[in-house]
């Protein structure tokens, strides 16, 4: 774990300060009952997902924030992203939790659960940034954890992009995918084996249900993991769109695919094998290192009935710890993170969309296709976001492990659409009655 603490003889001067001065107020509005002294204290903040691209930017906003609050103190913890769920539940087993920390949306509810972590609601209601917040970024946190409270606060939306190199397309005279017809006929167009060209990479190592379910939602336009009690994901048109996606493998996909996570798709697609790839905003980095402007980006097609179903990403959220003494200061801390001028700079280095809607005109985001593509979605009022429901006690390891040995089965030709889809099902069905008996439902 990376520790940082700034001591106020870190302040910086000159042109930052200047604008911490101009643009960060140091007044905050609080709900009755808040905890603690708004204006002091040293709060623990830990980061879920350190490394050299983004922690720099938290010491940097940190300083900011010191220098617009002398009488708060921010010590930085980051923790590397792999393990920092667990990191999370030793420290609540030895009653060492932070103040406040960044904590996904894909392990928020076992929080939730123990009671963790406060609801935000009322310091949203109290704040002057409330209007200035995607409500439907809001909403998804929301359904999250649960449904009914706050429990973390998004500060980026990170959805799924279809890249593509923008220099094949235009040599072969095609424009990149408005439809899924389209998608699957530049896929087989831009395929030349001999040459070592493949249309698309298909993930189907670690990380790969997550892209498998926002490809079948934003194909067939369903707008909700489950009807009632009943899970959606084996309706038939999700086994047809699970079968049209699967038979994609070892035709318009290089081999290795079935074994490939992340790392190896970048690979491919920078290394120039493959002419499209399927990821959220956040690998814009890594393309621009390897491709510079041949690299393009557009949002995941529009489904059939016209309508773009856009499943999101688990969230990163600001959430505070019931233990903290500091609950006020560290809202006031989450305020500042969270408002026009952190969001812009934060997202604007990392090439992903603010939840601060008022940070989205910032220059730097019209230099960024990709993020246009994905703020153009999310700003459509006919855009339907899909949350995943992260609320569930075993989605997490459904999705993670008991599913990604089937889908490899699937692309094999060991296990057809439908057995996978059904058992997907099931494991959903059985995880919310549990869910649903718990919660007295």
């Amino acid at each position: 774990m990376k520790r940082t603490h700034f001591s106020r003889r870190a302040v910086l001067v000159g042109a930052v300060a200047t604008l911490v001065l101009a643009g960060c107020s140091s007044e905050t509005s609080l709900p009755d009952g808040a905890l603690g002294d708004p204006n002091s204290g040293t709060l623990t903040f830990w980061d879920n997902n350190a490394g050299p691209d983004r922690t720099p930017l938290y010491e940097e906003l940190i300083r900011r924030f010191e220098a617009a609050n002398p009488g708060i103190d921010i010590e930085y913890v980051g923790l590397p992203s792999d393990s920092a769920q667990q990191k999370y539940q030793t420290a609540l087993a030895g009653g060492s939790a932070p103040d406040l920390g960044i904590v996904s949306t894909a392990y928020l509810a076992p929080l939730v659960a123990q009671n963790a972590v406060i609801p935000l609601d009322d310091f949203m209601a109290s704040s002057p940034q409330r209007g200035e917040y995607d409500p439907k970024i809001i909403e998804s946190a929301m359904e999250s954890g649960g449904g009914e409270n706050l429990y973390g606060l998004p500060f980026t939306s990170n959805n799924a992009t279809l890249w593509y190199r923008a220099d094949w397309f235009a040599e072969a005279g095609i424009e990149p995918p408005d439809t899924w017809d389209e998608f699957y006929e530049a896929a087989d167009e831009l395929t030349d084996k001999s040459a070592g060209r493949y249309g698309f990479t298909i993930r189907g190592g670690a990380g790969s249900i997550y892209p498998l379910l926002q490809h079948m939602f934003a194909t067939t336009g369903i707008d909700n993991f489950f009807d009632g009690s009943e899970s959606t994901v084996n309706r038939p048109e999700m086994v047809e769109a699970i079968e049209r996606f699967a038979a994609l493998y070892d035709v318009d996909t290089p081999t290795a695919d079935v074994n490939n996570g992340f790392p190896q798709m970048v690979a491919s697609f920078g290394g120039g094998s493959v002419a499209m790839m399927q990821h959220n905003l956040g690998s814009l980095s890594n393309h621009k290192k390897s491709l510079g402007e041949k690299v393009g980006a557009v949002a995941l097609p529009l489904a059939d009935n016209g309508v773009r179903t856009v499943m999101t990403d688990p969230f990163p959220s600001y959430t505070v710890f019931k233990s903290s003494k500091h609950q006020a200061a560290a809202w006031k801390f989450l305020e500042f993170m969270t408002s026009a001028e952190s969001q812009a700079y934060w997202n604007e280095n990392v090439g992903q969309i603010p939840v601060n809607a008022a940070a989205r005109s910032a220059p730097a985001f019209q230099a960024m296709p990709s993020v246009q593509a994905a703020q153009a979605a999310l700003d459509d009022p006919k855009t339907v976001l899909v949350t995943p429901p992260d609320y569930l006690p075993d989605f997490g390891k459904i999705v993670q492990v008991q599913m990604l040995g089937q889908w490899q089965k699937v692309l094999i030709g060991q296990l057809s659409a439908q057995d996978f889809a059904d058992d997907f099902a099931e494991k959903l069905n059985r995880s919310k009655a549990k869910y649903d008996a718990r919660q007295g439902k």
